[in-house]
């Protein structure tokens, strides 16, 4: 992040960037069987995901690993920065 955005905004920035990538996830799967289920004290969505499939997109699987390891990354950088600034 530059120097002149304050550390209180970094959640907010980092949502607005992740919510592309789960918008993609959501369309890469089709949801079925979906109802409300207890889980504990709260009631969740229980339900199928099965991937669609499309000649011109990676499987589902091998994507959101690659997902995974570049938001990884970008984590550690951002814990790097965040702790200097605060520090």
């Amino acid at each position: 992040m530059p120097a002149s955005v304050p550390a209180d905004s970094y959640a907010e920035i980092w949502a607005d960037e992740i919510l592309p990538i789960a918008r993609d996830a959501y369309a890469r799967l089709e949801f079925t069987n979906v109802r409300p289920q207890q889980d504990e004290s709260r009631i969740v969505a229980a339900g199928e995901a099965v991937e669609k499939r499309t000649a011109r997109q990676m499987n589902y699987r091998p994507w959101a690993t690659d997902v995974v390891r570049q938001e990884l990354h970008k984590a550690g950088w951002r814990l790097a920065d965040l702790l200097e600034k605060i520090l």
